[in-house]
């Protein structure tokens, strides 16, 4: 009855040795044994496997370092019987003896405790193998103990014309760094894996002239296919592998097999046209190509994508292990290509994706920054826009709260040569003078406590793009110092830090106070004040753009009615009315808010577009009589030459008044934040 031997080499491949009828099969150092053993722990003539009439027996042929069987040493006296799945240990090599190959010749983990990444190899054996030398160390990772497999006839001629193995490693070597190359300049289609298959395929023909080859690529059904590609010489056909071998090839964290001694042995090969089995060796080694779904979990052993068959038939030379190291070296380039390719193309995606989601995003985002509006008071605002954005200069935007500074910033960045950098917005009114510091220059680990970490300041993070300081006129006069000297391109040093920091921001300043009177009462610094005053955009209040209400409204409805889901919507010309009537204490930012809201608690009932009213129009009390409305910059009753911080005072007084003295109401009026009142109403108190 037939048998096997398996030996395996870690995790890149497998070797076979059949033993067949009643052929008597040595082991040993010397050239004439069936399977050399390449140790220098090896006798001439080791041991003897012979098939007896109780079945396959192991014997010591009087060796130096005996025979053992599962660890214990056997009598050299008598044949030792073998059983299924009995380890063999020979000189520092372990051997598997089995009689059903699909047991033992798939993943190396089910060869037990003693396989593994040395195959089974102890020191010493390792030792002698090195002061031996071996041939084929110069192969990628192949083991510096080999068993090789002859025929008597194979060794004669070995001995008559010996192979010159450096002459066979170089060529080898060479033929597959030619072959990396080739790869590496392959650009083909994703999932095409044609043009890669067409190179290995070359490259082993022309390294194995004596062997049929052929590649395969499965599909998910996991079936064997016809080959993708075959070679095979004249006079001779290819013949599939056997399915119970590809199945073995194709289990995960399955290694190349190599299988020698195999002519009619229909476990390992299929017959031919005459039903015979016409092959002496072969080699199957897995191929990991990507697979079109990705893997739940990547840590998981994945089974192969395909394979490749080489196969030698009777009279010619057995595949050898510079052979297999050659087809498996071979084999993991082309996946590496194949997954370099794979990931390439993935890579094209995401990025061809990511320019469209930016290029979406850039269009939104100019739709945000449009500023919209016909009145003379805007045009003049979008001219100087324009006239800006081409140069670096410093700005300094002027208006009331929620008039749309901000908004101006971002149109100016947008437009300039900076847009593909950053837009970085800081308000300065809503940070202590520490914390303002921290933010604008970053600081270092252990600088304050709390400072647990570096981190960059604003200046760092808009370098390249554009730095809005809001609300510049709450600043300090010590961090107004800084500031100074960072405008004028000097670098600075974080907080708590000693490195100097370099950055290319430019500097973008809004106030709705009057820098000019708080430099007269020393409230902000002179030079300053004309660093950031290169270019002055005043930016009107909302009462005085006229119909751009209406366009402002209808803009903000639509923008709200599309974001909430909800139906179509339009404002009554009543609602117009209303909206042109009020004084917009608040801006935009209060328009903003009102449609906002009116949107929101339109009717969920309704049945075709809905018309909103001027009932549904939320506004201060103004509306409603209760207050006298602010003075508008032509009013008869403001003094000529009032300043725009005066001007603020007075309008905070009387919507004061008009609340009651109840703040939170107030600050709802003038569309700004509770604390932002208590400071107002704080400095007004200390002047």
């Amino acid at each position: 009855m037939d048998a096997y031997l398996v030996l395996h080499r870690g995790t890149r491949w497998t070797d076979v040795y059949r033993l067949a009828g009643s052929e008597d099969v040595f082991l040993g150092r010397s050239s004439q044994n069936q399977i050399v053993l390449r140790s220098g722990r090896a006798s001439r003539r080791h041991a003897r496997i012979s098939c007896e009439p109780a079945g396959w027996c192991v014997e010591d042929l009087a060796s130096r370092n005996g025979v053992f069987v599962n660890d214990v040493p056997i009598n050299g006296q008598s044949p030792t019987p073998l059983e299924e799945g009995d380890r063999l240990q020979v000189a520092g090599f372990e051997m598997r003896f089995t009689y059903d190959l699909a047991r033992w010749a798939g993943p190396s983990t089910a060869v037990g405790e003693h396989a593994g990444a040395d195959a089974g190899l102890d020191e010493g054996a390792t030792e002698d193998a090195m002061l031996l030398g071996d041939e084929f160390a110069s192969e990628i990772e192949s083991p510096w103990l080999d068993i090789v497999s002859q025929s008597p006839a194979q060794t004669l001629e070995s001995r008559k014309n010996p192979p010159n193995p450096s002459e066979h490693t170089d060529s080898a070597n060479l033929s597959l760094l030619q072959m990396a190359f080739a790869m590496g300049r392959l650009d083909s289609d994703e999932g095409d894996f044609e043009p890669a298959s067409t190179l290995l395929l070359q490259t082993l023909a022309s390294q194995l002239p004596a062997a049929e080859i052929a590649l395969y690529l499965f599909d998910e059904a996991r079936e064997l296919p016809l080959p993708r590609h075959v070679h095979q010489r004249p006079g001779h056909r290819y013949r599939r592998p056997p399915e119970n071998l590809v199945r073995q090839i194709l289990a995960p964290g399955a290694a190349a097999l190599l299988a020698r001694n195999i002519l009619g042995d229909r476990h390992l090969a299929t017959a031919d046209t005459r039903g015979e089995i016409d092959v002496e060796s072969l080699v199957l080694a897995p191929l990991h190509v990507p697979a079109q779904q990705p893997a739940t979990d990547p840590s998981q052993l994945r089974p192969a994508g395909g394979l490749v068959h080489v196969t030698t038939g009777a009279g010619d030379a057995s595949l050898q292990e510079r052979d297999l190291a050659l087809i498996v070296t071979a084999c993991e380039i082309f996946c590496e290509a194949c997954r370099s390719q794979h990931q390439r193309h993935q890579l094209e995606q995401t990025l061809h994706q990511s320019k469209q989601t930016i290029s979406r995003l850039r269009t939104q985002l100019a739709g945000r920054v449009e500023i919209l509006g016909r009145s003379d008071a805007i045009a003049d605002v979008q001219v100087k826009i324009a006239q800006v954005a081409r140069t670096d200069a410093a700005v300094l935007l002027r208006g009331e709260s929620g008039s749309g500074k901000e908004l101006v910033a971002s149109a100016i960045h947008f437009a300039s040569r900076r847009a593909e950098g950053p837009m970085v917005c800081l308000n300065c009114a809503a940070l202590s003078k520490d914390l303002l510091e921290s933010e604008l220059f970053g600081h270092e680990k252990g600088a304050f406590t709390g400072a647990t970490d570096s981190k960059k300041g604003k200046f760092e993070a808009a370098s390249g793009g554009t730095l809005m300081l809001d609300e510049i006129g709450e600043m300090n006069l010590e961090l107004q110092a800084k500031l100074l000297r960072v405008l004028e391109g000097h670098p600075f040093e974080r907080v708590g830090g000693q490195t100097a920091v370099r950055v290319d921001v430019r500097v973008i300043a809004a106030t709705h106070r009057d820098l000019q009177a708080m430099v007269s009462s020393g409230d902000f610094r002179q030079d300053l004040f004309y660093r950031l005053h290169v270019i002055e955009i005043v930016v009107p209040p909302l009462r005085s753009r006229g119909r751009d209400i209406v366009l402002l409204a209808e803009h903000f409805v639509s923008s709200f009615v599309q974001s909430m889901g909800r139906g179509p919507m339009s404002i009554s010309p009543a609602a117009r009315q209303k909206l042109l009537g009020y004084s917009w204490p608040g801006n935009v930012r209060e328009l903003r808010n009102v449609l906002e809201r009116a949107v929101v608690m339109a009717p969920l009932d309704i049945r075709g577009p809905h018309e909103i009213g001027p009932d549904e129009l939320l506004m201060a009390p103004a509306m409603q009589g209760n207050v006298v409305a602010p003075p508008r910059a032509d009013t008869e009753g403001t003094p000529p030459g009032i300043s725009l911080a005066e001007l603020e005072r007075q309008h905070i007084e009387q919507v004061l008044q008009s609340t009651g003295g109840n703040k939170s109401k107030a600050s709802g009026i003038l569309g700004i934040e509770r604390s932002t009142l208590d400071r107002k109403l704080k400095r007004y108190a200390e002047n």
